[in-house]
């Protein structure tokens, strides 16, 4: 009975584990340097691409998960970004943007219609 008890605990561990981590998905292509109109942001992909870090100019670090190939979320501002234009943007759900290049104004040149 004490053997039985423990293998189902490990079995359900190891399949919430498993659960956990098929629940996000990879992105790729998003590491690099994105700009928030003219401030820079760092993205480094981590955990075979579905985690990453974003660091913004003034050195703080926060983390975030893909929820596939076009789609990550940042927990920390609670927002979800979307990729866009061959990946070049990303389209924030709080409204704002980043862009593979600086820019002024309140969004980005070229965006889709």
């Amino acid at each position: 009975m004490k053997y039985y008890l423990l293998g189902s605990i490990v079995a359900t561990l190891l399949f919430l584990l498993c659960l956990t981590q098929n629940s996000w998905s990879q992105v790729q292509g998003i590491d690099g340097t994105w700009y928030l109109g003219e401030k820079p942001v760092l993205v480094e992909i981590y955990d075979s691409g579905w985690r990453f870090s974003v660091t913004d100019e003034s050195g703080h670090k926060s983390h975030g998960k893909a929820f596939n190939d076009e789609v990550i979320y940042l927990p920390s501002e609670n927002i979800s970004g979307q990729l866009e234009v061959d990946s070049t943007i990303i389209h924030w759900s709080d409204g704002t943007y980043w862009s593979r290049e600086s820019f002024t104004g309140p969004e980005p040149p070229n965006l889709p219609e």
